[in-house]
């Protein structure tokens, strides 16, 4: 079955707001608030199943999509000034990825369920996830994840992890989520394939199976030009997939695959041309940076 991304958004402190503002104006104001909620939404490419309330329920096909789409409830609630409101206006949001069950134009099952409840767990201007949704991040959201904790929902016997999701752009917030700066001299990359090491500190180095790459991988599912790494201006290395098949990057005990994408590499791991590294053991690239 497909699986999808599904995420609740809810204004916070909404009930405040009917006290202070009156039901008329409290209701109009929430209302405009969900529909710029929906139409971030739909520009990210998901679909708002319904309104309950003072929340929206939608679903991605991706979870990058839902994400992107967080931040830019976030972004959007920051910035607005609201009439008639001397307050800033907060949402909640919780993302959970699985299979989910259509009827008459809902959904159900497991996934909407963990989903809500995993809301519940997002403090007022924060984003929240599950890790099955974390593991399903490319790597350049994975950075702004942070404070894996382990929650216990209702109905469920083992904890779910939780994790934070970062989207506030401030120098204490860059501290926390950023790789820590180092001196543009000192860094470099270091690839180690078989009995073959490589330092790499040029602008293109070239990955496949083809003679011509800088290095090659006999990887039975590796494209002759599979992908390339490059050295931006930043003294920072990112590999760009071009292949059939996809890369596949193991770092943390997390691997996750990238096809026809650019992903930054961080610290060190692995790397697997088209196939998993478990199934691909003899044909694996160590990749440090130093």
């Amino acid at each position: 079955m497909t699986q999808f991304t599904i995420l609740f958004a809810d204004i916070a402190g909404s009930t405040s707001l009917y006290e202070k503002l009156g039901d008329s104006q409290a209701e109009e104001l929430v209302s405009t608030v969900l529909e710029s909620l929906s139409a971030i939404v739909k520009k990210q490419k998901g679909q708002v199943i319904k309104t309950i309330g003072d929340e929206i329920m939608c679903q991605f096909p991706l979870s990058s999509q839902a994400i992107e789409a967080a931040n830019q409830m976030h972004e959007y609630t920051e910035q607005e000034s609201f009439s008639g409101l001397n307050q800033k206006i907060s949402i909640r949001i919780a993302a959970h990825v699985g299979t989910v069950i259509y009827n008459d134009g809902d959904i159900y099952g497991d996934t909407v369920n963990v989903s809500a409840r995993i809301a519940a767990l997002a403090r007022p201007g924060k984003t929240v996830i599950s890790e099955q949704t974390y593991v399903t991040l490319p790597g350049y959201l994975q950075q702004f994840c942070r404070n894996k904790t382990a929650a216990y929902l209702k109905g469920k016997d083992q904890p779910i992890n939780v994790y934070d999701v970062v989207w506030e752009q401030t120098d204490q917030l860059t501290c926390i989520v950023q790789i820590p700066k180092q001196n543009p001299s000192q860094n470099e990359l270091i690839l180690k394939y078989n009995d073959q090491h490589l330092k790499f500190t040029e602008s293109v180095l070239k990955i496949g199976r083809g003679q011509e790459c800088d290095l090659v991988v006999e990887a039975p599912q590796a494209s002759r030009f599979h992908c390339e790494i490059r050295l931006n201006g930043n003294n920072k290395f990112s590999l760009i997939d071009s292949s059939t098949n996809g890369t596949y990057i193991l770092q943390n005990n997390v691997e996750l695959l990238f096809h026809n994408e650019t992903v930054p590499l961080h610290h060190s791991g692995l790397l697997s041309l088209g196939q998993g590294s478990k199934s691909n053991k003899e044909h694996l690239i160590h990749f440090s940076i130093e």
